[in-house]
């Protein structure tokens, strides 16, 4: 079923399955990081097959590491919103414009 409401509302269907793969992925990947910096999040991203290309904004915010990831592909607007904070770790969907550089949180 296709979501009504959320940033889910405005991709197709293959970005909208993909990004929840991404996100559980991601999550799982980030979520034993005690005290995450921004290195070893890089690095976990690098480990999973995320380039660098696609890794925006990049910083510490507080006790979390957060972070951008365009995953934009074939005309697709996905992109990911994330914060890994150990067992605080949230990442989340959001859409990106379907053409042009990428911009983090725009």
């Amino acid at each position: 079923m296709a979501p009504t409401t959320g940033p889910e509302v405005e991709l197709n269907a293959r970005d909208r399955c993909a990004g929840a793969l991404h996100e559980e992925r991601i999550t799982q990947a980030l979520w034993n990081l005690t005290d995450p910096t921004p290195a070893e999040v890089r690095a976990t991203l690098n480990d999973l097959g995320y380039v660098d290309e696609r890794i925006h904004d990049l910083g510490r915010s507080g006790t979390a590491t957060r972070f951008f990831l365009d995953l934009r592909d074939r005309g697709g607007r996905l992109c990911l919103d994330g914060s890994a904070a150990g067992e605080e770790t949230v990442v989340d969907t959001c859409v990106a414009p379907a053409t042009g550089p990428f911009m983090p949180g725009g």
